[in-house]
């Protein structure tokens, strides 16, 4: 018997909603297929399931998952494993309940990402959700976003709305435009957040801001309450009023009169404060000794006094909790805005709602759209729970279940919109709601998601009045030997919080245990560094490669780095050691030759005075000039544009043989592909210039597939035949990464942890480990 299986088995009773906190290795996936399978054996129809992932490739494996278990019970005979009969028994029932058209027609199977599915909702409704037909979705819409701050920044140039504002910004900002634009441009980014405080009706701006910093102010002092040493207060508050009786000190000053704990209110905050002051170092940490600028003289007058604080200070040595929570709480705001702040945030405040409708008409311009958007739609195309639309109606009479993937990862507006769709549900209605994610895997803060919203529906309720959750916790852990599982308990037990803080996404530990059985030898090993050294922790790597690969021939290896300027070493001593390797999202396009190529051969036809991209063209392998040959192209006529350079024959005559040869033969393609520019389609002109100039030819197939992606990036930019913002191509290529070649043994991985979530090895090596 496994030690969470009676959690698992509450998992798959669907008369039951619960929320599942499953860690990593855990099964995670299986219990969810085990679940759909449970709901397909009990509802009429596929299509009154709904399973919400929040990644195409995850809902790509539940699909993949799914069918083949409804495969498996088809044509192969029980398995002997525990699991695995039982999902086998649930998939059978899943099959005589449904018919073998499940199989035959799996798009009968609702399993969407959060984004497909608010598409699905304003596709259903287009003029309630104020779109039309679907615009296309815009994977990066930040160039839409700086068209939105653009306009609105032109406001400055009038004397209409928003122009007084602007300006009070912009003088608080030390006249610095661009960076003006930068933050309007962030927070559009983030108006799924703040939009809807500032839309309601009604409502004081300014009340609803300093109340929230209230709320914030209240939540902290109650954490920090909850861990006081209730037996050391008498002692506290004598070295708070001696200490503060014998230093002139402001910070000090509440404490002078001091007879009891302050009260969790904002209005104790300064005297709160006044005792991290008196007990903490500048740096956060608890003081280890006391004198006279800490309020207590020399002298034998004050011995005991400066005595009982030092054994204050003793036995608060031992209150880690209560240290930490207390130096958080020195940084809190006080008693709201002074006049001078609010003007300027409610100069921002009566900024954004034009800001976001510059945003819309640029999207109507465009044809295109992002994911808050469609989402913002979907919500206000289902309406509200105590005002629920004609589509909200339908949806909720069709949809019995709904599912939800890695919910730890859900953000405010995608709860709100759960929070909609499962209003009004009640317990036996035959309805239910099943919730799995593990927070102490919520790596996506900076995407909007919120943590603290797991953890406010763990304790059993999803908002106000959506159904009871069951909670439930899984504890097994199927991935991992019990060596590495014993380690990680051990080792993230001093990291992890000790308790749940859901105003700050605090998560503490939750304790696994292992199935599998511990393995021979160490099951994590550390090297340490006397100190940074780059070249000693690569070589390092390469060894425990080659070690790896030895010992365990055709097992998985994965080196896994924070960021990717950890790698600057390591991956050339991997290619110079001749170790192959396969790498994710590492190379940015940007930094390839054959991509740089091709911008600066766009760049040179669209701008014929950009000198340093003709001299590029001129340089690259398809013409490959020597320096001696440029240096006489140019010299003496530094003004003078290189294709009237190009143009002059005498000029010409003066290079190499092989210079003029080379010359000779793309001059011609590069003054026919200028004067054809704007006759055809952009990606078009250049790919066929590429193509005539030799390009295939110059480059390895990685190049050729560089090249290829900057033609596609090239083709989702253009507008007429033309760039409307040569920048922008630019700052696309600079974003984007070569693909992996899929030629090589993916033995030997390499990527990011972010890019690693979700996928398993056998061995895996952490470099970088002492870096910030």
């Amino acid at each position: 018997m496994i030690a969470d299986a009676k959690q698992r088995a509450a998992a798959i009773d669907v008369t039951q909603s619960c929320i599942v906190q499953a860690p990593a290795g855990s099964g995670k996936t299986e219990l969810l297929i085990q679940r759909l399978l449970a709901l397909l054996a009990e509802v009429d129809r596929p299509q009154q399931i709904l399973a919400i992932t929040f990644t195409r490739k995850a809902a790509g494996e539940m699909r993949h998952r799914l069918l083949e278990a409804l495969t498996t019970a088809q044509n192969e005979p029980c398995p002997d494993l525990p699991h695995e009969a039982k999902t086998w028994d649930l998939a059978s029932r899943a099959l005589n309940k449904q018919g073998a058209d499940l199989l035959r027609n799996p798009a009968q199977l609702s399993i969407q990402t959060i984004d497909s599915f608010n598409a699905s909702l304003v596709r259903k409704m287009p003029w309630l959700s104020r779109f039309g037909a679907l615009p296309e979705l815009a994977d990066d819409a930040e160039t839409l976003y700086l068209q939105a701050a653009e306009q609105l920044l032109k406001r400055l140039d009038s004397a209409g709305v928003g122009s007084e504002q602007l300006r009070l910004l912009l003088g608080h900002l030390d006249n610095q435009v661009g960076y003006l634009q930068k933050m309007l441009v962030d927070m559009l980014k983030r108006r799924d957040q703040w939009l809807r405080y500032l839309l309601r009706n009604g409502d004081d701006p300014r009340a609803t801001l300093e109340a929230g910093l209230e709320r914030l102010v209240v939540d902290q002092l109650s954490g920090l309450q909850s861990v006081f040493p209730l037996s050391l207060t008498d002692d506290l508050l004598f070295c708070g009023r001696f200490a503060a009786a014998n230093r002139d000190d402001e910070v000090l000053a509440p404490l002078v009169e001091l007879e009891q704990l302050p009260r969790i209110e904002l209005t104790e905050l300064c005297c709160w404060q006044a005792i991290a002051s008196l007990l903490l170092t500048t740096e956060g940490k608890l003081r280890k000794t006391v004198n006279v600028n800490t309020g207590f003289p020399a002298g034998a007058a004050n011995s005991a006094a400066k005595k009982q604080m030092t054994d204050l200070l003793k036995a608060l040595s031992g209150e880690s909790a209560f240290v930490e929570r207390l130096a958080q709480i020195r940084h809190l705001p006080g008693d709201g805005y002074r006049e001078s702040q609010w003007q300027i945030l409610q100069s921002l405040v009566e900024l954004l709602p034009l800001l976001v409708a510059e945003l819309w008409l640029v999207f109507r311009r465009q044809g295109k759209s992002d994911y808050a958007a469609i989402a913002l739609q979907a919500k206000e195309a289902l309406g509200a729970a105590d005002n629920p639309t004609e589509l909200l109606l339908r949806t909720d009479s069709d949809l019995q279940h709904i599912l939800v993937d890695e919910f730890q990862d859900t953000s405010w507006l995608q709860y709100e919109l759960l929070t909609v769709l499962t209003s009004g549900w009640q317990a036996g209605d035959g309805r239910s709601l099943f919730l799995v994610g593990d927070p102490m895997q919520s790596i996506y803060r900076f995407r909007e998601a919120e943590v603290g919203l797991f953890l406010r529906t763990f304790t059993g309720q999803l908002g106000v009045e959506g159904p009871r959750l069951q909670p439930l916790q899984l504890s097994c852990n199927f991935r991992s030997q019990q060596g590495i599982v014993n380690w990680v308990n051990q080792t993230f037990a001093q990291i992890f919080p000790p308790q749940v803080d859901i105003a700050t996404g605090a998560v503490p530990l939750a304790v696994a245990t292992a199935v599998k059985p511990q393995l021979n030898g160490s099951a994590c090993v550390l090297h340490p560094f006397n100190g940074r050294d780059d070249q000693a922790e690569a070589e390092q790597v390469v060894q425990l490669v080659k070690q790896a690969q030895l010992e365990r021939p055709g097992k998985s290896v994965a080196i896994l780095v924070r960021g990717r300027n950890h790698l600057q070493s390591i991956l050339p001593l991997l290619r110079q050691h001749k170790i192959s390797y396969q790498a994710q999202d590492i190379d940015l396009l940007g930094a390839r030759p054959a991509a740089l190529d091709v911008l600066n051969l766009c760049r040179s036809i669209l701008q014929r005075a950009d000198r340093l991209a003709w001299l590029s063209v001129l340089r690259a392998p398809w013409c490959g000039l020597s320096l001696s040959d440029l240096y006489a192209l140019v010299v003496d006529a530094p003004k003078t544009t290189l294709p009237r350079l190009l143009a002059d024959e005498q000029r010409i005559a003066t290079l190499s043989t092989a210079g003029r040869l080379a010359v000779g033969r793309i001059w011609p393609l590069l003054q026919r592909a200028m004067a054809r520019r704007g006759r055809l389609p952009l990606r078009e002109l250049i790919e066929g210039v590429w193509l005539a100039l030799g390009g295939p030819v110059c480059y390895d197939a990685e190049g050729v597939a560089d090249a290829q992606l900057v033609f596609g990036l090239i083709e989702s930019l253009e507008q007429g035949g033309e760039l409307t913002d040569l920048a922008l191509l630019e700052k696309g290529i600079n974003n984007l990464f070569a693909a992996a070649d899929s030629d090589i043994d993916e033995t030997l991985q390499v990527m990011t942890i972010h890019k690693a979530k979700g996928l398993q090895f056998d061995t895996v090596i952490l470099p970088g480990l002492g870096k910030s």
